[in-house]
């Protein structure tokens, strides 16, 4: 029996008799990878997955479809580059008792550094590994193999009691929601299955079950249809697309969130708002990468919403028995696992700020983990595979903000632009989109420079400053550092790109940073508006910069009435004072006192109103004036919007509160005016 084939059954008997994963490497060739696994297939058909380019004999499976599955054998193909994405999605779709099989390509030419890290971890988690053109003894000792570890009994209590949770969300006090969240294999989903079952069992006639997509629900629909007295009574748990449920707010006895997560936080806000009665599940740290980012911000902001909401963690494993290897592995590796947070408070000495290589953090697993941790608590999107650009991506920069070997802060920066004038005016025929320069592709083309993209850029992809130690202007001391370092590595420009909100916005605003592009649509992941900012370096920067912003201000003014209808009031009055243009004239004071003492109409005067605002700042005007004014003047929102909105008796109240607005408005002006010329 080759060596290959009797690893796979030895390993197969120990993860049977443990109830764990097991895993274990072939190492060589992908031709030789194959002869070797289509042996072991051969003793297991039609009982495996197989994911990454496969035998013309062997039909693939995207990762994304085993979510939800049990698979006894997981076959993952890396040879065209560790995948780190599809590594952490599949594995989780092993269930206890099975096996996964890793081909890896042998020490290639090309340095694949994130390849050498998975290598050396595998090492030392102490997984077998065979390797071509070695038919030694792999490196997993027999005792291991031979182990007569008992297999762990699963226990039930902890699932049970999530059970009673979501149940209670439906029968006790209203306005109480449940948070839910477990690492994968904790029978989350399963639970909410069964407690949605159990209720329609008990009589209630509709529940809403909404996620990102139907695929994310399936084990909640298997266990749900399970436990239902009568098949026909699936139809009352209802699947509802998040986008059509903020939209039609249908009605419901109780509303199921899973994997929220993935939703944009201003939608969960929203359903807690809408829905008295709401259980919101996600998978704390799993192959998304998000959960603790989700957990960080929506249970500040669900707080506020409902003080009394409550929260449960499963921590029993379920689909394998606790300790299980490859998962600890997984959580490790990637740094999907919270870590311990020592950082003490920094001392009066400024903290040490350097650029760190990818050599150097390819030698310190416990920096990777440190660095990488802090972002994946810090941004709500922050996935496995941006791991794989932290050690492999040439183009990026990583600066650190250090204190007796403590990470405080990091700065990940993008390399941009620098293209030939051919290339950049390809670019901006819309011909070629290079990967990877979000910043200098868009000025080319979406905002119509063909120039923009032979400047150089120096993007700050993510920035992130220890939780507790924010608000005592590290982020800021971080950036002065990085535009020097900009300047001094030559780049034209110093930009970011990022989800606009209220405390977002402000902050790069005050590092001098100003808005070069809003888009159009919003964010699906994060359901804002991704704002575009800068700050030239060089002169050659600051002409181009010059010439943006001019052309932005001019768009702005069409797209808030239109593409940008929906752009939150708040995000408009921040950016107001970069566009206002100067005082306004005399006339236009003449010219509205009609409006504002004669009554004559709205409509009639709409046009003088909009460039009253652009001459003015708002400043003076209370919140809800502001906001009002903005939606109305600026965004054309019609009447009936603006009186649902704000909460008017009718369009006759609404009227008349934007006129006392501008009066406000026009009053505090000619005073400035008058106080300036004399």
């Amino acid at each position: 029996m080759s060596v290959h084939l009797h690893l796979f059954q030895h390993l197969k008997q120990l993860a049977e008799h443990t109830y764990h994963r097991q895993l274990f490497s072939l190492q060589g060739s992908q031709a030789w990878c194959f002869a070797q696994i289509m042996q072991i297939l051969q003793q297991q058909p039609n009982q495996y997955s197989w994911c990454g380019e496969a035998p013309s004999s062997i039909t693939a499976t995207p990762y994304a479809q085993l979510l939800g599955q049990d698979i006894n054998l997981l076959v993952l193909n890396m040879h065209t580059g560790f995948d780190a994405n599809m590594f952490s999605a599949a594995e989780g779709s092993v269930r206890g008792g099975g096996v996964i099989i890793l081909l890896i390509p042998d020490n290639s030419v090309n340095q694949d550094n994130f390849l050498i890290y998975i290598k050396a971890a595998l090492k030392v988690h102490s997984f077998p590994c065979i390797k071509e053109n070695d038919d030694n003894a792999f490196s997993m000792s027999t005792s291991a193999l031979t182990s007569t570890v008992s297999r762990n009994q699963l226990l039930l209590n902890e699932q049970q009691q999530a059970i009673d949770s979501i149940i209670k969300t439906q029968t006790g006090h209203r306005r109480r929601p449940l948070v839910l969240t477990a690492n994968r294999g904790r029978g989350k989903s399963a639970a909410l299955g069964i407690a949605a079952a159990t209720l329609i069992n008990q009589g209630i006639k509709q529940i809403i079950v909404s996620a990102p997509s139907k695929q994310a629900v399936v084990t909640l629909y298997k266990h749900a249809n399970a436990t239902l007295l009568l098949a026909t009574d699936i139809s009352r748990l209802q699947f509802v697309a998040p986008d059509t449920l903020h939209k039609e707010q249908p009605k419901c006895d109780l509303l199921i969130i899973d994997e929220a997560a993935a939703i944009p936080l201003k939608l969960l806000l929203s359903f807690a708002q809408c829905y008295s009665r709401v259980v919101f599940s996600s998978t704390q740290f799993g192959y998304e990468g998000s959960g603790r980012g989700f957990a960080l911000r929506f249970q500040q902001q669900l707080k506020s919403i409902a003080p009394e909401y409550r929260k449960q963690h499963l921590q029993q494993a379920i689909r394998w028995a606790n300790n299980d290897p490859v998962e600890a592995f997984t959580l490790s590796t990637l740094c999907l696992a919270e870590q311990q947070n020592n950082i003490v408070q920094p001392a009066n000495d400024k903290p040490e700020i350097s650029l760190i290589s990818q050599t150097q953090l390819l030698q310190s697993p416990t920096l990777i983990k440190q660095i990488f941790s802090l972002l994946v608590s810090a941004h709500y999107q922050t996935k496995p595979s941006d791991l794989t650009a932290l050690l492999n991506d040439q183009d990026l920069s990583i600066i650190l903000m250090q204190q007796e070997q403590q990470v405080l802060a990091v700065a990940l920066v993008n390399h941009e632009g620098g293209f030939t004038e051919s290339i950049s005016e390809l670019i901006y025929q819309g011909q070629r989109r290079p990967k990877g320069n979000l910043v200098a592709q868009s000025l080319t083309f979406h905002s119509g420079f063909p120039e923009a993209a032979t400047h150089r850029y120096a993007r700050i992809q993510r920035i992130a400053v220890q939780p507790h130690l924010q608000g005592q202007t590290l982020g800021s001391q971080l950036i002065d550092w990085v535009v020097d370092w900009a300047k001094q590595q030559q780049f034209d420009h110093l930009c970011a790109s990022f989800a606009a909100n209220e405390r977002l916005l402000p902050f790069w605003l005050q590092q001098n940073l100003q808005v070069l592009r809003i888009g159009s649509k919003r964010d699906k992941s994060s359901g804002q508006h991704s704002f575009m900012v800068n700050l030239p370096l060089s002169e050659l920067g600051k002409t181009l910069h010059q010439a943006i912003q001019t052309a932005f201000m001019q768009q702005l003014k069409v797209q808030f009435s239109r593409q940008l209808q929906v752009l939150e009031p708040t995000l408009i009055q921040i950016l107001w004072p970069q566009l206002i243009i100067d005082n306004p004239a005399h006339t236009l004071f003449d010219a509205l006192s009609a409006y504002i003492y004669a009554n004559r109409s709205y409509e009639n005067v709409e046009y003088l109103l909009i460039e009253l605002l652009y001459h003015c700042s708002l400043t003076k005007l209370t919140q809800q004036q502001q906001n009002v004014a903005i939606a109305k003047i600026i965004q054309n929102h019609s009447w009936k919007t603006i009186v649902e909105e704000y909460g008017f008796t009718g369009q006759k109240q609404a009227q008349a509160f934007i006129k006392e607005c501008i009066c406000d408005l026009l009053t505090h002006n000619q005073e400035t005016t008058h106080t300036n010329e004399t």
